[in-house]
């Protein structure tokens, strides 16, 4: 929960977690790679909800288009957005604020259904390992193991 009183940007004079003492939140931004051309810092910030542990980068990349680079507590994240002309160029030219929240958005449905697609996976094979259908067979002529599921 935020208790900034009114919405704060990382690197703005006024973040609070408890309400009674107020300091400069930092921005951690995601390492840039090799061939990676800056778009827009998006620190973390509030109003309406806390969302100050979300620092986003918006890179161009040659292959890929436009891609989301995150950083939270849990590490550092890079997502493909896909986006050419024109889509690119309509993100680009977003306010900060709102092109903020948008990437948001995106980041928390990539992730939940990333998770959602986990937690699938992981129930059809334990249930494939509960009924005995998980085969498995060394490959010849090297270490490599082939594992699979059986109908």
């Amino acid at each position: 929960m935020c208790c900034c009183g009114k919405p704060i940007i990382n690197g703005e004079d006024g973040y609070s977690w408890d309400g009674k003492s107020f300091s400069v939140r930092k921005p951690f931004y995601p390492e840039l790679e090799e061939g990676d051309t800056l778009v827009k810092d998006l620190p973390g910030r509030c109003g309406g909800i806390d969302s100050h542990s979300f620092d986003f980068r918006l890179v161009r990349v040659p292959i890929y288009g436009l891609q989301l680079l995150v950083h939270h507590g849990g590490g550092s994240e890079r997502i493909n957005l896909h986006a050419y002309k024109p889509s690119g160029s309509i993100i680009e030219a977003l306010s900060d604020s709102d092109c903020y929240w948008l990437m948001q958005t995106l980041y928390h449905v990539q992730s939940d259904a990333a998770r959602d697609a986990q937690s699938k996976e992981a129930h059809r094979w334990q249930k494939a390992a509960a009924c005995k259908r998980i085969k498995t067979r060394k490959q010849r002529g090297g270490d490599s193991i082939r594992v699979w599921i059986e109908n």
